[in-house]
């Protein structure tokens, strides 16, 4: 069962709203800039995720037949409730949005993977917190199309994803209890399993549960292994980072990041970059992970809160967040 709403080739779905304004799918980029001058642990400010008050999307980068990085935002949700938004591309060469065909009525979903040049997202919240999704989608950027596969084994939202062996992990953050007994929901909210879906058999499993509970934590993979770090316990803020290894399926808990609550990251040169926002969602600070040292280092502050992916330019790696009120590109 699910209750996405997929419009492809324009249309928007909406919750009893008006379309909000979206960006041209036709606007003429600006010409591309040079990153090297970039002062190390800084943040410029770049266009804004064009549409006002959206928040909950997700985020995912592959890049363009030219190699330039393109994040793509998926769904998410407006002060007013509406939803099905419509796909947005952002160049990051050019800082240039555009609109594509395809709209996704969720928000805050178990986040995005890239794996073989498509980007696969699972669960989300449907247009309200009573209605969540088992749905899984690849996107596919050279045609613009979203492909249902193979339902999650729970109806989950607010997770983290990591890709590992062209394979994704997934560690929701919270599960359905509405339709409890019944196959697919759980008896209390906040989650812990993990799960793991192989795109090349469209098949889930499930895998060993986290040592901790991370609704609306960050994570990342490195040299093979998935740490998740931050987020909540239901409504309790939590700092605990905790590295899955799939090769010994274990869990094992490390240093705690300084800020607890709500985090957001990406891997850059083996360092899992985590933004938090701590607990009432408003408070800033940056941290860079180092898993050689098992410590954390504090960095520059980013322009606003927002969804963060790692993009390349000229060859060097950044970190990018992504919202409706400011974005920023922050070099290492």
């Amino acid at each position: 069962m699910s209750l996405v709403i997929l419009a492809l080739g324009g249309g928007m779905a909406a919750c009893g709203t008006e379309a909000p304004t979206q960006p041209s799918a036709d606007a003429t980029p600006p010409p591309s800039v040079s990153f090297l001058t970039l002062v190390s642990n800084t943040w410029t400010p770049k266009a804004a995720y064009p549409v006002q008050d959206v928040h909950g999307f997700s985020v995912g980068v592959v890049p363009n037949s030219a190699g330039q990085p393109i994040l793509y935002a998926f769904g998410g949700t407006d002060g007013s409730g509406g939803s099905g938004f419509w796909t947005l591309a952002y160049n990051a060469a050019t800082n240039a949005w555009t609109r594509k065909n395809t709209t996704v009525d969720v928000r805050n979903s178990n986040g995005v993977v890239r794996i073989k040049g498509k980007l696969y997202f699972s669960g989300g919240y449907i247009v309200n917190e009573s209605s969540v999704q088992a749905s899984t989608w690849a996107y596919d950027p050279r045609t613009d199309q979203l492909t249902r596969k193979a339902d999650m084994p729970k109806y989950t939202a607010d997770g983290v994803s990591g890709m590992i062996n062209d394979r994704m992990y997934v560690l929701p953050g919270i599960c359905s209890t509405v339709g409890w007994p019944f196959a697919g929901y759980c008896d209390h909210e906040p989650f812990q399993r993990l799960f793991l879906y192989d795109p090349a058999t469209n098949v889930w499993v499930s895998k060993k549960s986290a040592p901790h509970y991370h609704r609306g934590g960050a994570g990342g993979v490195i040299n093979g292994k998935f740490y998740v770090v931050g987020g909540f316990n239901g409504l309790q803020p939590v700092a605990y980072l905790d590295v899955y290894d799939p090769a010994a399926n274990s869990w094992k808990t490390l240093a705690p990041v300084p800020s607890a609550g709500r985090a957001r990251g990406a891997v850059i040169s083996g360092k899992l970059y985590v933004l938090c926002t701590g607990p009432d969602g408003t408070q800033r600070r940056t941290y860079a992970y180092n898993p050689v040292t098992n410590t954390w280092a504090t960095k520059a502050v980013p322009p606003s809160p927002g969804e963060v992916a790692r993009v390349d330019l000229d060859g060097g790696p950044y970190l990018l967040s992504v919202s409706s009120v400011a974005s920023g590109l922050y070099k290492p």
